[in-house]
């Protein structure tokens, strides 16, 4: 009975490892960082090339207006679609090089940057008349209202600190620590009502059910970067591993209600119908998240006026483990000793990532020493790894790959940089999974249909400008 009031997964997170970009010129040249050095964000993509930066300068990297669209064919059954738009102002990235004037072998780099942000918003409602109840209980067509829900807003900003270190003219190395800090709030809901008609007096006026599940938490993780450099005449290559992440701290909470109201949950017409609840608030919960074992590599070389990039990210897989568990806390009312045990079950958060690896190709083409174009196409897979036997609910909803198209300028004047661009986004899931279906609905089936299929796509578009001011020039 409980798993099936909890039939509805929650599923709330940004689900890929590459959708921000970093840096001036690598939020155009993605993965270009790996293996030169292209701008502050070396302090995040490879520290080692710290080791080459000329002069101390300072750096403000953004997003300046983003729109995403993502478009769910089917999403609650034949003829439901839903959407969610956004529009936003986001700052990727503030940071930093400085290099010692009485030093020439290492530089120090620093930035503050937004690392993930995701709101997604679903909606939608259904009202008609169709025959749920049986003819002697309630003759004739229902009232069947339905509508469902789903809210999720998610953040992350690190803080990162790091150095790089000339070894020798070809050779050098870094490292670098990050502290992360990651924010979520989760809202799902569903209602739907069978209500015969009054006049009918009917033997049942009404069968509902009710699913609200809520999830917030905050986690603070760190992790390390090192990192290598290789040059040689015509080429430049770079290497990274980055180590899993650990957690510090975290706290979060979960308040759910599931209730079933007048409803046989049997084929058996002799069985009473009955009422069900499932209701709790707990909170103070620890909460945990991670991010697996990364090595990235990239090499970059020139080819007349244009210089090529190349970039690999692998990602290892992550085994199944719990975000947030509630524990033995009441929720199945009224309380028993045998129904806290149900709790864990039927709430936890749970999260499990596969294996993947993303690559990217760049170009930088300099029309005029102080004037560049500037093009990449990367590629952003889906993380999670889905078991829907798992008890407890998996935190991924983004099922789907992204591609990413970029191109931009870069100019020069003096101390300062300008590059400026645009980002297209697309992904897309022929196969995605409904959280319920208005379709179909059935008592059997609780009221909320049987899930199959639909369509899901994702397009967005991201302007991006940035300013650098360079310091110390003749250094």
């Amino acid at each position: 009975m409980l798993s099936a009031i909890a039939g509805i997964h929650v599923i709330a997170q940004d689900n890929h490892y590459s959708w921000m970009q970093y840096g001036s010129r690598n939020s155009l040249l993605y993965n270009a960082g790996l293996s030169r050095f292209e701008d502050q964000s070396a302090v995040i993509m490879n520290p080692a090339t710290l080791s080459e930066a000329t002069q101390s300068s300072f750096n403000f990297n953004t997003n300046v207006v983003g729109y995403n669209n993502i478009k769910f064919e089917n999403a609650l059954g034949d003829g439901f679609t839903v959407k969610s738009n956004n529009l936003n102002v986001l700052p990727s990235m503030a940071s930093g090089v400085f290099k010692p004037k009485t030093q020439k072998k290492w530089v120090m780099g620093y930035a503050l940057y937004h690392a993930n942000a995701d709101v997604l918003d679903f909606s939608d409602r259904t009202e008609r008349r169709i025959d749920l109840i049986n003819e002697m209980e309630g003759p004739g067509l229902e009232n069947y209202l339905a509508q469902y829900n789903l809210k999720n807003s998610l953040d992350e900003f690190t803080v990162v600190a790091g150095l790089g270190w000339q070894i020798s003219d070809r050779l050098s190395a870094g490292i670098s620590q990050s502290f992360i800090y990651r924010s979520q709030k989760y809202r799902e809901s569903f209602a739907a009502y069978a209500i015969t008609d009054p006049p009918l007096q009917a033997p049942v006026d009404l069968v509902g059910s009710n699913i609200d599940y809520y999830v917030q938490y905050n986690t603070l993780m760190t992790f390390t970067k090192i990192g290598i450099t290789y040059r040689t005449p015509k080429w430049d290559f770079g290497l990274t591993l980055s180590s899993p992440t650990i957690g510090i701290m975290g706290r979060g909470e979960i308040l759910a209600d599931f209730s079933l109201s007048n409803i046989r949950i049997t084929k058996d017409q002799l069985t009473p119908r009955r009422n069900y609840l499932a209701n709790g608030h707990i909170e103070e919960l620890k909460a945990k998240f991670k991010y697996p074992l990364n090595v990235s590599a990239g090499a970059s070389t020139q080819w007349g006026r244009v210089r090529l990039y190349g970039g690999l990210q692998w990602y290892g897989s992550q085994n199944e483990y719990v975000v947030i568990d509630p524990g033995n806390a009441s929720f199945l009312q009224p309380p028993s000793a045998d129904n806290v045990l149900l709790t864990s079950k039927a709430l936890k958060v749970w999260s499990a990532n596969k294996s993947v690896v993303n690559g990217s190709l760049a170009a930088d083409w300099m029309l005029k020493n102080n004037n560049h174009m500037l093009f990449s196409f990367r590629t952003d897979h889906h993380y999670a790894n889905f078991d829907r036997t798992v008890d407890g609910n998996n935190l991924a909803i983004k099922q789907w790959d992204n591609y990413h198209l970029t191109i931009g300028n870069q100019r020069e004047f003096k101390s300062s940089t300008w590059i400026y661009g645009i980002r297209f986004n697309y992904g897309s899931n022929n196969s995605y999974p409904q959280p319920a279906s208005f379709t179909d609905p059935t008592e059997g089936n609780l009221l909320q249909g049987e899930s199959e299929k639909g369509a899901i796509s994702s397009f967005g578009l991201q302007l991006m400008v940035s300013y650098t001011f360079k310091s110390n020039r003749n250094q």
